[in-house]
């Protein structure tokens, strides 16, 4: 009996603390459309993150009002995949890669940033 109830509970607490998160991210996705809607920077998605480097992060970007996808650099920020950021950032040639349009991203452009997972949360909650 006892058992039972001490599972009972635990899978209440987990339920209980799965819905903060939830709410949580949710609400820090409303914020970001909000700053969004201000017109601070422009929108895109890390797709993929192909290598961390002592002085930052190489990925992959899609710009979100395009879908068009850039190389990126982060300086001094291991960013995370699938977040959104709101930048405003310029393109430059990458010399290690050769590329003429390299995405470089300072932190102080960096207008606001949000998990992946705040868009699904949000979608989960109704918002």
């Amino acid at each position: 009996m006892a058992i039972a109830f001490i599972v009972a509970v635990t899978i209440a607490l987990t339920v209980r603390s799965r819905r903060k998160r939830t709410a949580a991210l949710a609400a820090q996705w409303q914020a970001f459309q909000q700053h969004r809607r201000s017109g601070h920077g422009q929108l895109l998605q890390v797709t993929r993150v192909y290598q961390h480097g002592r002085r930052g992060s190489k990925a992959i970007v899609t710009w979100c009002d395009t879908g068009r996808q850039q190389d990126a650099w982060f300086w001094n920020w291991h960013i995370p995949a699938g977040a959104y950021l709101l930048v405003n950032a310029s393109s430059g040639y990458g010399p290690h890669s050769h590329n003429p349009n390299v995405l470089y991203v300072q932190p102080g452009q960096v207008r606001a940033w949000v998990p992946g997972q705040a868009a699904r949360a949000a979608q989960r909650v109704g918002q």
